[in-house]
C-alpha cells in the first residue's frame, strides 16, 4: 500500500472558486475541454491532450514527446491520467495509482525509453478554478500524491524528482528531474506557459537523462554531441510563453546580449521561477498580466548551465543534472535529492 501522509484530502477541492461555465481559456484550450470535460473515454481524452500538446505548448521538449508515432529525436514520455471518478475515491487511492505509474516510468526510463512523465488531473473543477489560496493548497496536495516520499509538499520550494538510467557501461545512475505544475487558470497570467486544457498537470522532464539516453540509444557519440543539442532546444523554450492568446505575453525572456548567444543562453529571467513546484503568490494570483513584468517579480538569475557535458562532481550543486550518480539496484526507485529554497541570485544552483 502506499504511503501517504496524515491528514491529506480533497476538502479544499469542493471549496475552490471556479469562473463560469463558457469562460474563455483561448480557442485552442476551448477546443480540447470539449472532449477533457466531456463524458468520452479515458483514450480519447488522453489523444485529444497528446494533440493540444503537440501543437500548442511553448516548452519544445513536450512538443517533441507528446507527438504521435516515433519519438522526436529519441525524446519519450509516459503519461498517468487521474480521473474525476479516481480523484472521488480519494487520496490513497490516487497514490496507489500515481505510484504505480511511476515504478513503470522509471524502469523504462532505466532501459532509455523514456526521459519525462506526465500526471494528468483530469478535472472539471480543477479546470475551471480560479487562482487563489485555496487553489494552491489543493496544488500541494496533489504533488503530495506523486512525490509521496517528500510529503507533505510545501509551496515556494524547489522538488527534484530521480530519474534511473543504465548506461553503456552497464552502470546504473540516477539523473535529477525537474518537477512542474500546470493549470487551464494560468491562462493570461504571469504563467502562462504554463496553461493546459482539461485541469492540473504534474510534468517532470530530465535534459540530463534524455542527453545521457541519446547516448545509450546510439543516436549520439558521447555527451559533447548530445548536450550542445539538448542545451539549444532549452533555449528556444525560452520566450516562446505567450501562445494560445494574442493577449498573452511571454513569461521568460532571455537576457543574452545578442541573439547569437542564445544557443548558450547562459542567463535568462521570467516573471516566476520555473522550477518551483508550486509558488504560492503565482497560483493564488487572480490578476492577468497586461504588461511588462514589475521588477519585484522577476526572476532575474536563471540559467542553463547545468545542460553541459563537462564533468561534474558531487560536491557540485549541479552533479546528477548530466552526470548521473551511481546505484544499487535496489534504489532504483529512490529519489535522494533533498528540497531547496530559491535564491534570485547568479551563484545560486541546485
Amino acid at each position: 500500500m502506499t504511503p501517504i501522509p496524515a491528514g491529506l484530502s480533497f476538502a479544499a477541492l469542493d471549496s475552490l472558486d471556479r469562473y463560469p461555465p463558457g469562460t474563455s481559456f483561448g480557442a485552442d484550450i476551448d477546443t480540447a475541454n470539449e472532449v477533457l470535460l466531456s463524458d468520452a473515454d479515458e483514450a480519447v481524452k488522453r489523444a485529444a491532450f497528446l494533440d493540444w500538446a503537440a501543437r500548442h505548448q511553448p516548452c519544445v521538449f513536450g512538443r517533441m514527446a507528446t507527438k504521435s508515432g516515433a519519438p522526436a529525436r529519441g525524446l519519450a514520455m509516459n503519461l498517468c491520467w487521474v480521473s474525476e471518478q479516481a480523484l472521488a475515491a480519494g487520496p490513497r487511492a490516487v497514490a496507489t495509482q500515481i505510484a504505480a505509474d511511476r515504478r513503470l516510468w522509471k524502469e523504462q526510463a532505466a532501459r532509455g525509453r523514456s526521459s519525462a512523465f506526465l500526471v494528468i488531473f483530469n478535472s472539471r473543477q480543477l479546470a475551471y478554478a480560479r487562482p487563489s489560496p485555496a487553489f494552491t493548497e489543493v496544488c500541494t496536495t496533489l504533488a503530495s500524491l506523486y512525490l509521496t516520499e517528500l510529503a507533505p509538499i510545501e509551496a515556494d520550494v524547489i522538488y527534484t524528482e530521480a530519474i534511473p538510467l543504465r548506461g553503456h557501461d552497464g552502470v546504473l545512475r540516477l539523473f535529477k528531474g525537474s518537477v512542474q505544475l500546470f493549470h487551464t487558470g494560468a491562462h493570461l497570467r504571469r504563467h502562462h506557459d504554463r496553461r493546459i486544457p482539461g485541469g492540473v498537470m504534474i510534468s517532470v522532464n530530465g535534459p540530463g537523462h534524455y542527453a545521457n539516453s541519446l547516448v545509450a540509444q546510439g543516436l549520439y557519440a558521447d555527451l559533447t554531441e548530445s548536450a550542445p543539442m539538448v542545451r539549444r532546444l532549452a533555449a528556444r523554450s525560452i520566450g516562446a510563453g505567450g501562445l494560445g492568446d494574442d493577449r498573452a505575453l511571454s513569461t521568460t525572456w532571455h537576457r543574452d546580449p545578442s541573439p547569437a548567444e542564445r544557443d548558450t543562453a547562459r542567463w535568462f529571467a521570467a516573471a516566476y521561477h520555473l522550477d518551483v513546484l508550486v509558488q504560492a503568490e503565482v497560483v493564488s494570483d487572480p490578476s492577468p498580466r497586461t504588461g511588462p513584468c514589475p521588477a519585484h517579480q522577476q526572476w532575474s538569475w536563471l540559467h542553463l548551465d547545468y545542460i553541459d557535458s563537462r564533468p561534474t562532481t558531487p560536491a557540485d550543486r549541479t552533479h546528477g543534472w548530466f552526470h548521473g550518480v551511481p546505484i544499487p539496484e535496489r534504489d532504483l526507485h529512490s529519489n535522494p535529492w533533498t528540497p531547496v529554497i530559491p535564491v534570485d541570485a547568479p551563484d545560486f544552483n541546485y
